[in-house]
């Protein structure tokens, strides 16, 4: 999955956003805004790129997106090997 968005094409504040969003276990476009103070337009966007990579759930209306990703130890195997699950899960 982390293949559908290429290093080269992701923000340059990809791996700060997924690190906030798993730190405080909440997918929300805001948080990313004021953590990072961002505009609506990237933080949508990161969130987006954040969703393609498996590291937050899909829209859900009003709801925050549910993060995928348990712990920070986690993200940081996810970033650095392959992206397979299978890695990460003990």
């Amino acid at each position: 999955q982390m293949a559908d968005i290429a290093g080269e094409d992701r923000d340059s504040l990809f791996e700060e956003a997924a690190k906030i969003l798993v730190l405080h276990q909440q997918g929300s476009t805001s948080l990313l805004q004021r953590k990072l103070k961002l505009g609506y337009n990237r933080a949508g966007r990161l969130v987006d790129q954040l969703e393609a990579a498996g590291i937050i759930g899909p829209f859900e209306g009003s709801k925050a997106r549910k993060v995928l990703v348990p712990d920070e130890m986690s993200l940081e195997q996810l970033l650095r090997g392959s992206g397979s699950e299978e890695e990460i899960s003990d």
